[in-house]
């Protein structure tokens, strides 16, 4: 290898994206390795917002950086870096004003979701998912500077990381090999600094023998995965193997209440996430059981994913479902006026057979097909959304808690889908300094080895607040090209 003063991100998710475009959008030379044949990563998939505060679409809610750190930490049940935390609220009003104004993204509905003091998740009013909405915003904004100064970029599709290669006497690392998984080829290239922006291990079911999950939380292997069969961790091996760099809270991994079950193919390992932004317009979930809500639907993702475990178990031997297995089914129920406030995402799991529109008679009949020995009439259905729809109306007082409610029920039409838990996020990873720099088990610091994302740990501490993800890999992408440009 030469020297170069290049820098490589590995991964092309929403971090390594935001770090690239930071980088060569300031002159800095960048080599973009990606294991898949297309950008994006796990971040196109992310369809309930970003957070942001305090920002001109709250409308003066009374949000501040200093709830949001609240929440953040409340969520993360007191393990959370508190100033990774610091880090990511007091940034997030300037990163969401960078993808408005800089990339062109809209970003002006503003929704509660769970665990959130105030509405603080932000999206777009067109049809886009904002995950997708700002990935290819970013890519666009990469490919018209590739193509004015190709000189700036390189972009590796199709090249797995494979080793890195470093000086151990000064903590530096030197370069990556890769193989070119076209030609299968092993290739080597040098940097001047090295950003891992390789995502999590939620998929990482599919060799036990080097699977994550199974070393670290071999209770989890039963659950499908909400991520792309990509998501195997490769970052978090390769640099612990290589480098010797500390792992943090890898038994941290996030179980998101509400998969779609698809009805046609109950046992696929794989599921589209019914993002919490179904829930917090103003969806409610039902226990098969009982056609009852279990939850507040607004609690945070472990306490939701912990009440299904208990309330909604149903057995593969005494339902009319084609399961193989055990496992757990919510119901996920939708108002007709609240489609309107998320239509595009509704239409779009309609499409794909996730959700259905219809009556309360056919609710009542997929009911009776979870749960044959359903001990509920219709018109006993009919009453408990009576009496949700006085939840809604602030006649009553919920008992599970629920303070925001969407629209009543009534006797419209109705949305509605089955949901599981499913494997979504993993909260442990690189542990990194507060520049993003990757931290050895003795405790010395990489000088030029980055981890930003869901490759790195420590920040969301025992569970992630929802919409802080894509603020993660924009607010930390940011930082670290900050770090590497001065």
């Amino acid at each position: 290898m030469t020297e170069t003063n290049q820098s490589i991100v590995v991964g092309s998710g929403l971090a390594g994206l935001t770090t690239t475009f930071q980088l060569i959008n300031n002159g800095s030379r960048v080599i973009l390795l990606e294991k898949t044949d297309k950008l994006g990563g796990n971040s196109v998939k992310a369809s309930s917002g970003i957070n942001g505060v305090p920002t001109i679409y709250q409308h003066n809610n009374g949000d501040t950086i200093e709830f949001f750190q609240q929440d953040t930490i409340k969520s993360g049940k007191g393990l959370s870096n508190t100033d990774l935390v610091s880090t990511l609220t007091s940034k997030s009003l300037s990163a969401i004003e960078w993808l408005t104004k800089d990339i062109g993204v809209d970003l002006s509905k503003v929704t509660l979701l769970g665990g959130h003091s105030f509405p603080r998740t932000h999206r777009g009013s067109g049809p886009l998912p904002p995950g997708f909405a700002i990935v290819s915003s970013l890519i666009k904004k990469i490919e018209d500077i590739q193509t004015k100064k190709p000189d700036t970029i390189t972009i590796l599709k199709q090249s797995k990381l494979n080793k890195i290669i470093s000086d151990e006497k000064n903590n530096k690392v030197n370069g990556v090999e890769y193989i070119d998984e076209v030609t299968n080829e092993t290739k080597q290239i040098s940097c001047k600094n090295l950003v891992l922006a390789t995502g999590g291990y939620s998929a990482d079911t599919q060799s036990l023998d080097t699977s994550l999950i199974s070393k670290h939380r071999p209770d989890l292997l039963q659950f499908a995965s909400s991520n792309g069969q990509q998501t195997t961790g490769d970052g978090v091996k390769i640099a612990e193997r290589d480098l010797d760099v500390k792992l943090i809270h890898m038994n941290k991994i996030q179980v998101h209440p509400t998969g779609f079950l698809n009805i046609n193919d109950l046992n696929s390992k794989w599921k589209f996430l019914c993002g919490e932004l179904l829930r917090g317009i103003g969806g409610v979930l039902l226990s098969p059981h009982n056609g009852e809500r279990f939850i507040n639907e607004l609690e945070t993702r472990d306490v939701v994913t912990d009440s299904v475990l208990k309330h909604c178990n149903v057995s593969c031997d005494s339902n009319g479902l084609a399961m193989e297995k055990d496992t757990y089914i919510s119901v996920l129920v939708i108002s007709e006026e609240d489609y309107a406030k998320a239509n595009s995402h509704i239409d779009f799991y309609v499409y794909q057979k996730l959700l259905q529109k219809g009556t309360f008679e056919q609710l009542y009949d997929l009911l009776k097909k979870i749960n044959p020995n359903l001990d509920l009439s219709y018109k006993e259905l009919i009453e408990k959304f009576t009496y949700i729809d006085e939840l809604v109306s602030g006649s009553k007082t919920d008992s599970l808690g629920r303070k925001s409610f969407g629209n009543k029920f009534s006797n419209k039409p109705i949305y509605f889908g089955l949901t599981t838990p499913v494997l979504h996020y993993s909260m442990g990873g690189i542990e990194i300094d507060k520049n993003s720099r990757a931290i050895k088990k003795n405790g010395e610091i990489f000088e030029n080895l980055y981890a930003v994302g869901e490759v790195s740990g420590g920040l969301h501490g025992e569970n992630r607040l929802g919409g802080n993800s894509l603020l993660e890999c924009v607010v930390f992408g940011r930082e670290v090209s900050n770090h590497i440009l001065n």
